[in-house]
């Protein structure tokens, strides 16, 4: 597990996660939510987490907080 930026979307009357997204920085992740946000009703977070990656950057599984 590393800690990485990652774009975090949840849909839903219970805001269900559905699709997480690593991002290189901060900066990158604030730019493609603003995007996200404009084009879908869904909820968009950028957030710290401990991410499981693949080999090609793609997040497996992430560490829930206690």
């Amino acid at each position: 597990m590393v800690e990485i930026m990652a774009l975090l979307m949840f849909v839903g009357t219970e805001q269900k996660l559905t699709e997480m997204t690593y991002m290189p920085s901060v900066s990158k992740c604030i730019e493609k939510k603003r995007i996200a946000t404009r084009n879908s009703n869904a909820l968009y977070i950028c957030s710290k987490v401990k991410a499981e990656l693949s080999d090609d950057m793609k997040i497996i599984r992430i560490e829930r907080n206690q």
